[in-house]
This record gives C-alpha cells, sequence and structure tokens, in this order.
C-alpha cells in the first residue's frame, strides 16, 4: 500500500510498504528497497511477492522517481537525508537494507550513519563511483552481501573482488542469469541468495 512521510524539509514523500499491519503477528523483518537511478520502485516487483513471505518490504522512490516523480531529483547527500528522515519517524528497531546501483550507494552512506538499526545490507551491481562511498565502504561493520550478475556490463569480475577486498564482513556472490538488472532478470536467484544471507 502507498503511505507518506514528511522530510526535515516537510515535503511530503511517498513510500510502498507490505505487511505494514501484518508485523506482530508474522514478526516479519522490514527491509527497504533503493532503487538505481533513473529507476523506480517498480523495479523491484519480480521479486516483491516472493520477498513479502520473509520480509515486511518497504519501497521508497527517490525524488523526480516513480512516485515521487512530481519532485525535483536531487543529490546522494539529499537522497540519504531523505531515507534517514524515514528511518528517524519510523517505530522499527532494526532494518535490511537493499539497495542496487546508485540505491547501493546511498545504502552505504546511510548504513554509515545509522549502524545500529541496519541489520544486514545488500548491494546489488553497485559500482562505487563516488570515492567517498568507496571509503565508507571499507570502514562498516554492518555484515553485508555483494550481488554481481556475471553477464553485467557494469560491474566486472575484477571490481567485485576488489569490492570483497575492500570490505572484510561481505560476502561477494557472482550470479549466473542476469546482468546490471540482476533483480529482473534472474529474481529466483537473487531470492535464494538472499534468504541465504538472511540465515547467516
Amino acid at each position: 500500500m502507498n503511505y507518506t512521510f514528511k522530510n526535515s524539509e516537510f515535503l511530503s514523500l511517498n513510500y510502498l510498504e507490505t505487511n505494514k499491519f501484518l508485523k506482530n503477528d508474522k514478526n516479519l523483518q522490514p527491509v527497504i528497497l533503493l532503487h538505481e537511478i533513473g529507476d523506480s520502485s517498480e523495479s523491484w516487483k519480480q521479486i516483491t511477492e516472493d520477498l513479502s513471505k520473509i520480509f515486511n518490504i518497504i519501497q521508497i522512490d527517490f525524488r523526480g522517481h516513480g512516485l515521487n516523480s512530481s519532485l525535483e531529483k536531487v543529490s546522494i547527500n539529499t537522497c540519504v537525508s531523505d531515507i534517514l528522515d524515514f528511518l528517524d519517524q519510523s517505530s522499527y528497531k532494526s532494518f535490511f537494507l537493499i539497495g542496487h546501483g546508485f540505491g547501493g550507494e546511498c545504502a552505504v552512506l546511510i548504513a554509515n550513519q545509522k549502524p545500529n538499526m541496519i541489520k544486514k545490507l545488500i548491494l546489488i551491481e553497485t559500482k562505487f563511483s563516488d570515492e567517498h562511498v568507496w571509503d565508507i565502504w571499507g570502514k562498516l561493520l554492518i555484515p553485508s552481501l555483494y550481488v554481481r550478475g556475471r553477464q553485467s556490463d557494469v560491474i566486472s569480475h575484477e571490481l567485485a573482488i576488489q569490492i570483497r577486498e575492500k570490505q572484510k564482513r561481505c560476502f561477494v556472490t557472482e550470479l549466473e542469469g542476469g546482468g546490471h538488472q540482476f533483480h529482473a532478470d534472474s529474481p529466483h536467484s537473487l531470492i535464494s541468495a538472499i534468504s541465504w544471507f538472511n540465515n547467516q
């Protein structure tokens, strides 16, 4: 369902949440999904049904995207600030955080700001184009999983190795069946990887 929260600038931002009113009965761990730049929450549709069996899914569109497309696009720092505002207003005590591409870079910055709230971090095909984000990635103490699609034309095998070497608490998995849009190309493989990581 569609919900709204107000950020620190008093702007109303829309987000989607499944199982919102079932969390006490099922005790589902909340997971926030952060999309790639130019995408939206719609890009996660291939995995949300299966993922909702084990998580309470929260999808927040960045400004200028999807449910918040009427707002002007902003910098990575402002995108991160909006998510931090959501976390501050949430009744949940901890989250899983999953980011694709640019959303993964935002996720790293969020995890750095709220390490006690982020239980586990999952990055999908994140390039680390921002040097500041790359530096922070190496300092995080949060259990992390990095997913690369073997057919990716964005993330090379060599970069995946560097990502693993930079972050010692990170598992890296390179999966067949998809490229940069791996969650859409091979949703069942991604769900299996997330389920495995959830049980670690």
